[in-house]
């Protein structure tokens, strides 16, 4: 019995984090969508259109039932990471999003503890790995890490943060990065399924 209730919060928990990760990539593509424009890039909000906001509520509603604290921490650590990439631009609220960024970790911090802790270290490990991965063909957005510090300073601080991650939630760990790499692998389905129905429309 004990067996099988831990079986379904792990499988909870495992879901829940793909979840959030695909309510993570859409408000990713939402704030990159000019830089985007710039580089020629696929933007998956873009593509969405209208669709974008509505799948990012629903999706991120189903991860909060899933698994409250787990989505929660992770959405709210995004948020700060985003925002704190724009330290000095002033945002919706009237903040700088430095200053947002500070009031969501504390609160994020207060109420989630631990677990804020260890998804504000897998998040910037994912965006630590991306942007070493962008640094060849990233020429526009100079709020990239790999720039800023250098690949290799980049890999070995997205390892070290792994490793940290990994030894406080070894399950959100390995999960968020199976997620990413399977979100971005289903992103490429849509992508390519778009430009078919954009090139037989034409």
């Amino acid at each position: 019995m004990l067996c099988t209730i831990s079986k379904l919060f792990i499988l909870r928990k495992i879901l829940s984090i793909f979840l959030t990760g695909c309510v993570i990539k859409l408000m990713d593509d939402y704030l990159d969508q000019d830089i985007d424009v710039l580089e020629d890039e696929p933007n998956l909000f873009t593509i969405l259109e209208l669709g974008g906001l509505p799948y990012a509520l629903l999706l991120l509603s189903l991860a909060f039932f899933l698994d409250l604290v787990t989505a929660l921490s992770l959405f709210l650590a995004s948020f700060a990471l985003g925002m704190g990439g724009n330290l000095t631009a002033k945002m919706p609220s009237g903040l700088y999003g430095y200053q947002e960024s500070f009031i969501v970790l504390l609160l994020g911090f207060m109420s989630l503890k631990i677990n804020m802790l260890s998804s504000m270290l897998i998040i910037a490990v994912i965006q630590l790995w991306d942007d070493v991965k962008d640094y060849k063909r990233n020429k526009i957005n100079k709020k990239n890490l790999a720039f800023l510090l250098g690949k290799v300073e980049c890999s070995l601080l997205a390892v070290i943060c792994f490793l940290l991650s990994f030894y406080l939630d070894s399950i959100k760990a390995v999960s968020s990065i199976i997620s990413t790499y399977l979100i971005t692998y289903i992103i490429r389905l849509i992508l390519i399924k778009n430009e078919k129905a954009t090139s037989e429309t034409i």
